[in-house]
């Protein structure tokens, strides 16, 4: 199967969250805090509640939010689907890829992260 994901996006209240975390984190980028949230989300034994809200925060190209890894990155979201019964359409890998990072970046700002090091307590 071949679908090119070209955008990240989020909800302008993950946005506002990045902001935070990245100054918590010391984190410089809000790629790298939402490849955290993507692995976080994955984690989790259900699936994430498919985002409603209007996707006006963040855009991230693809290639840039997933890195040198974008193999890895891709895979991992695509096995999460399967192993839940999604169907793998363009439309549900977007609509996944942007509930996967939405919940996991509020899972990391609830949890009150105050260090990088604190991600592997999660």
């Amino acid at each position: 199967m071949d679908i090119k994901i070209e955008k990240l996006r989020t909800t302008s209240n993950i946005k506002n969250i990045l902001t935070r975390l990245k100054s918590i984190t010391g984190s410089q980028y809000w790629n790298v805090i939402c490849r955290w949230g993507l692995c976080t989300s994955l984690k989790q034994s259900t699936l994430p509640r498919l985002v409603e809200e209007k996707l006006d925060g963040v855009e991230i190209d693809y290639d840039i939010f997933v890195g040198k890894n974008k193999i890895i990155y891709t895979q991992l979201l695509l096995n999460n689907l399967k192993k839940h019964n999604v169907e793998l359409t363009k439309d549900n890998i977007y609509k996944y890829l942007y509930a996967h990072v939405n919940r996991g970046v509020s899972i990391l700002y609830n949890y009150k992260m105050k260090t990088i090091k604190e991600l592997f307590k999660i």
